[in-house]
């Protein structure tokens, strides 16, 4: 399969795709994109662009790197953990192990990678009022070669 994905929402959508399908398999109760603010149900990912990047990689060729944002929403902070759980750490590192299983996003992309995972609590909008959520934010990069026809 040839190396096609040239904009930022077909990886997006591959992503989106991929932990949909597995999200039974990683305990996921919710899975929302971009900025989506309703999160029903924990644990949940949000799926968001970060950021789509060119520079000249050979003649008529861009070299395109995709970043997406992987927000995942433990529980909220007053359902009381003292210190992040286990169970927090193994599905961050079970996303992480997903995404990793497939590199190349079935053959659309040269290479993609977590290349950061970062815990913490995040706070957000609910029922207009602000909660504060264990999370843990993803980062993912993928990269391509894009013909300059095709950007």
């Amino acid at each position: 399969m040839a190396q096609d994905y040239y904009d930022a929402l077909q990886p997006f959508e591959y992503i989106y795709d991929l932990l949909d399908t597995h999200k039974a398999d990683l305990g996921l109760r919710y899975i929302a994109r971009h900025d989506e603010e309703l999160i029903p149900q924990y644990p949940a990912v949000l799926l968001q662009t970060d950021s789509v990047e060119r520079r000249i990689h050979a003649t008529g060729l861009f070299y395109v790197e995709f970043g997406f944002d992987l927000w995942i929403f433990h529980a909220q902070l007053s359902v009381a953990t003292a210190v992040r759980s286990l169970e927090d750490i193994e599905l961050a590192t079970n996303i992480r192990k997903l995404l990793h299983s497939d590199r190349t996003l079935g053959g659309h992309i040269i290479f993609g990678y977590v290349n950061g995972e970062f815990p913490g609590v995040t706070a957000r909008p609910i029922s207009g009022a602000v909660a504060t959520i264990v999370t843990t934010r993803i980062t993912w990069v993928g990269e391509n070669r894009v013909p300059f026809d095709q950007s």
